[in-house]
């Protein structure tokens, strides 16, 4: 037994509610449960019950003991003072509120046993996606309400850590477009070490050398440490422009190439060549930000983000290593992931800071327009029958799997409520 389980039989209201009786004998009616509260506070809020001839309307909480109250320092929490109804599995303790009983709502005897069963084994399944062998069941309105809302929990997600960045930035957009960019090339394998990047490379001062693209090259390499040692005389070069502009900027030490993963990727993937399209696009681009907040056309979007790149990177993967073909400009895959990434979040962010819808429909109508990814997470959708179809499914997949199926949250899942409701 579970909290989780409990919210859930309150919530839906799964117990006999036939002369429903307190553990005082005072009688209970229940005609709202109230709205479910996530955040910190009572789990239920604006609920409206009936205890004997009296009618209420407030918060109520949920514990496996009544003796929980106390374990969990309520008693001493302001927030809880308007509780009127405790919801318990087990009544084991008097709790006393505002100098008197708490109401208390024992369920153990009225819920049904079946259910109980029921959910225990659900949750008690091996497969990382617990509803796996019953999808196909679930009706085709619960599956889209729920992509809808773990799109948006995902655009959202990404939007606070923008925002949050923001404060300690003084607003600086183009700032935040360049971590949320340079984040995004890393992919899952680099990452971490993009993010030092910035860290060790401020817009502030980089965006003093994004005029010329051979200088902005130089300050991207340098910091990330792949200049140490000369294999061409391209890179020597670069190592020549980095030594003065690291004075004249007065950069922190830099990065060592060690804190770059080559491992398992092809070459299109290498650091190095995120690098190089990194510093492209911000070179042809330095208010990147105002750039995407402004072009809503999909392929004037592809114009501006997919540059042609430095001679030298359509001819190499690394510094001193020839490509067997050349190419000029971003592949297809990568100017998506940028949009998926980059500039959705971004937009998202944006509509949160300007309080514009307007910026999230067009974050979302652009998930819509582009196809769906193909990784770990969405290979384990499409082996249940269910098949992303745009990159707005593919993100609403991948939020459903990190944030419900892996922590087992099937009872806040509209499709695990209509599995155990079934």
């Amino acid at each position: 037994m579970d909290e989780q389980f409990l919210h859930y039989i309150w919530k839906y209201q799964k117990f006999e509610q036939n002369e429903l009786i307190l553990t005082d004998n005072q009688t209970l009616k229940v005609f709202y449960p109230g709205n479910h509260n996530e955040d910190s506070g009572p789990d239920f809020e604006e609920a409206r019950i009936k205890i004997d001839s009296i009618e209420w309307a407030g918060q109520v909480e949920i514990h496996l003991h009544s003796s929980d109250w106390n374990h969990h320092n309520h008693q001493h929490d302001p927030a809880y003072k308007n509780v009127i109804l405790h919801v318990v599995w087990k009544h084991d303790k008097e709790i006393q509120l505002n100098g008197a009983k708490i109401p208390t709502l024992e369920l153990k005897s009225i819920v049904d046993p079946t259910l109980i069963e029921k959910y225990k084994k659900h949750v008690q399944s091996t497969q990382e996606i617990l509803c796996a062998n019953q999808l196909m069941e679930v009706s085709p309105l619960t599956k889209r309400s729920m992509l809808d809302r773990t799109l948006v929990e995902r655009l959202e997600e990404k939007a606070d850590r923008i925002l949050s960045h923001l404060k300690n930035n003084t607003n600086d957009w183009e700032d935040a477009t360049y971590r949320t960019l340079a984040a995004n090339f890393g992919f899952a394998t680099n990452k971490e070490a993009f993010i030092r990047l910035t860290e060790l490379l401020p817009f502030t001062k980089l965006k003093k050398a994004l005029q010329d693209e051979q200088s902005t090259e130089a300050l991207l390499f340098g910091q990330a440490g792949f200049l140490d040692v000369q294999k061409d005389e391209y890179q020597s070069a670069l190592k020549s422009t980095y030594d003065f502009l690291r004075k004249k900027f007065d950069l922190v030490e830099p990065m060592v190439s060690a804190q770059w993963k080559f491992g398992r990727l092809r070459p299109g993937n290498f650091p190095s060549v995120r690098l190089a399209q990194l510093a492209s696009l911000l070179h042809h681009q330095p208010r990147l930000f105002t750039v995407l907040t402004t072009t809503e056309n999909t392929k004037e979007l592809r114009k501006q983000l997919c540059p042609t790149l430095n001679p030298y990177w359509q001819r190499h993967y690394d510094f001193g290593k020839e490509r067997e073909k050349a190419i000029e400009h971003f592949g297809q895959t990568t100017f998506e992931n940028i949009l998926i990434n980059t500039v959705a979040p971004l937009l998202a962010a944006y509509a949160r800071h300007t309080a514009n819808t307007r910026y999230m429909d067009r974050a979302i109508e652009l998930l819509e327009s582009l196809s769906a990814e193909s990784n770990r997470i969405t290979k384990k959708w499409s082996k249940t029958g269910t098949e992303p179809k745009t990159a707005f499914d593919s993100q609403a997949l991948i939020q459903l799997f990190n944030s419900y199926c892996q922590k087992r949250r099937c009872l806040q899942c509209n499709i695990g409520v209509e599995i155990l409701n079934r």
